[in-house]
């Protein structure tokens, strides 16, 4: 755990995979794919904005049409001052003054940051960023078979051509043709990731607890335990211990 003070409270945070109940670590992520998606800030409608004009100069209407719509669940979001990385703060959150934070729902989550809420964001944010941190870099160091984010290289490969047509822009000269490879590289970088639709029954939160639910089976059925009741370390020790039995059953079969 890691003890931080708070708008005057002493607030323990959940800092470690060998801590972090698992369905904590679901409603985290999940609340953090959404503020990736959608945002509740006026920076997140100046990028879908950004997003929308390069989709419509590429001709990619549903990509245009996907960002318009996040858009308006954007501009929600800043109206009704719904911000879904401070509920994501809020999971990481176990107790306030030695008092456990137990639901995890929406409003549990908001009740979590009302308390908290003369904090400065700048405080926030440093706590939310160092505990970020660590935890990924955990799970990239015990599982880095499923966290070697493959995407994440090709994004940063994509900004340093962007980088270096830059500087070779700079010190020999502008033309037409070194203008049009900045742009495209720039096109790909703030288009990389693709827009993903967050309503109704196809909706990437619907899909993404689906998922989760659906692993919790498979878990339940193969180990005859309750994942639920899983830390994240243990959760994933779960999901490739059972990918190993499913192998080695393949090789067997194959050797008969």
């Amino acid at each position: 755990m890691k003890e931080v003070k708070l708008n005057g409270h002493k607030v323990d945070l959940y800092n470690s995979i060998e801590e972090l109940p698992m369905v904590r670590f679901h409603k985290y992520n999940k609340c953090l794919l959404v503020d990736a998606g959608i945002g509740s800030d006026l920076s997140a409608f100046d990028g879908h904005i950004e997003r929308v004009v390069r989709y419509i100069r590429s001709d990619k209407r549903e990509e245009a049409a996907k960002e318009l719509e996040n858009l308006r669940q954007n501009i929600y979001m800043v109206i009704e001052e719904m911000s879904p990385n401070h509920l994501a703060f809020a999971c990481l959150v176990a107790r306030i003054d030695g008092k456990e934070q137990d639901d995890i729902s929406d409003d549990g989550l908001q009740r979590v940051m009302q308390l908290l809420g003369g904090a400065p964001m700048k405080d926030i944010t440093a706590n939310a960023e160092a505990v970020k941190k660590k935890i990924d870099d955990e799970l990239s160091l015990y599982f880095p078979q499923i966290f070697d984010d493959s995407s994440t290289k090709e994004y940063y490969d994509i900004l340093k051509q962007r980088t270096v047509a830059m500087l070779d822009e700079i010190i020999n000269g502008e033309t037409s043709e070194r203008q049009q490879r900045i742009e495209k590289l720039t096109d790909e970088l703030i288009t990389y990731n693709k827009p993903r639709t967050f309503t109704g029954a196809g909706s990437t939160e619907i899909a993404y607890d689906k998922q989760f639910e659906d692993m919790c089976i498979i878990i339940s059925k193969n180990l005859h335990t309750d994942p639920k009741k899983y830390n994240v370390l243990e959760y994933y020790n779960a999901y490739l211990f059972i990918g190993k039995q499913e192998k080695e059953r393949k090789r067997q079969n194959k050797a008969r």
